[in-house]
C-alpha cells in the first residue's frame, strides 16, 4: 500500500521518526548529529514545495547560502534558478535541497563517505521519502555518486536512471557550467546543461512542445 506524503510515517531503527514534513524541517533545522556543520553551525533547509513533483538535489550549501538559509542562491545557484525558471520549474512545483545541509569546513565536501552516508540517512532519504517526487534531477557529480553509486558525470549527464521507483537525471553543476563559460566547449557544456533540465520539465509536464 501506498500512502500519499502528507499520512507518510518514516520508520527506522524500530522508532518513529517524523509524522509530516513540517516535523521533518523543524527537526532538521535544529540537528547538530555529526562534525559537518560545526564550523559554521547553520542547517539550510530546501527551497520549494513539500509534495515536489521534481526533487532538485544539489551538493552542499556553499557561503551565500548559509548567510541566506536558502540553497543555491550565489552566482551559480543564480544561474540554476534562471535555467529552472526557463523551463516551468515553481515553488508550487519543484522542491531544492542538498545531499548534505551544513556547509563543511573550507568549502570541502566532506572525504569520509560513512560520515556523509549518515547525514544522508538522516535527512537526504528522509526528505525523498517523504515528498515521493515523481522525478529527482541531479545537480553534479556529489549526488549522482551517494544516489546513484555511479561516477563519470561528463559521460552520463543527460541520461535517465532510476533511485527506488524515481527517475532521476544527472547534469552538471552550474560551477562548472560557470567555469567553462569562456573556453571553447563552454557554449556546448552550458546547451547540455540547459538540455538536461529542460528534458526533466517536458517529462513532469512542466513544459509543452520541443
Amino acid at each position: 500500500m501506498v500512502f500519499p506524503p502528507f499520512f507518510c510515517i518514516i520508520l527506522k531503527m524500530d522508532k518513529v521518526l517524523y509524522s509530516s514534513y513540517q516535523e521533518f524541517n523543524e527537526h532538521k533545522a535544529k540537528c547538530t548529529m555529526c562534525s559537518i556543520g560545526s564550523v559554521y553551525n547553520k542547517v539550510v533547509c530546501s527551497d520549494g514545495y513539500k509534495q515536489a513533483k521534481v526533487l532538485i538535489i544539489g551538493e552542499a550549501p556553499g557561503k551565500d547560502e548559509i548567510e541566506s538559509g536558502v540553497p543555491f542562491v550565489g552566482k551559480a545557484g543564480k544561474l540554476l534558478r534562471k535555467v529552472l525558471n526557463e523551463y516551468g520549474y515553481r515553488k508550487n512545483n519543484s522542491l531544492i535541497t542538498n545531499t548534505i545541509p551544513c556547509r563543511p569546513q573550507d568549502n570541502q565536501f566532506p572525504k569520509e563517505e560513512l560520515l556523509v552516508r549518515r547525514c544522508m540517512d538522516e535527512w537526504l532519504l528522509t526528505e525523498i521519502s517523504l515528498v515521493s517526487p515523481e522525478y529527482m534531477l541531479l545537480i553534479g557529480a556529489t549526488p549522482m555518486k551517494y544516489l546513484l553509486k555511479r561516477t563519470g558525470i561528463t559521460t552520463l549527464r543527460g541520461q535517465w536512471f532510476k533511485f527506488d521507483h524515481i527517475n532521476c537525471m544527472p547534469t552538471y553543476h552550474p560551477s562548472y557550467v560557470l567555469r567553462k563559460e569562456h573556453m571553447k566547449e563552454g557554449l556546448q557544456i552550458m546547451a547540455d546543461f540547459k538540455n538536461d533540465i529542460k528534458t526533466v520539465a517536458k517529462k513532469a509536464g512542466f513544459i509543452t512542445g520541443e
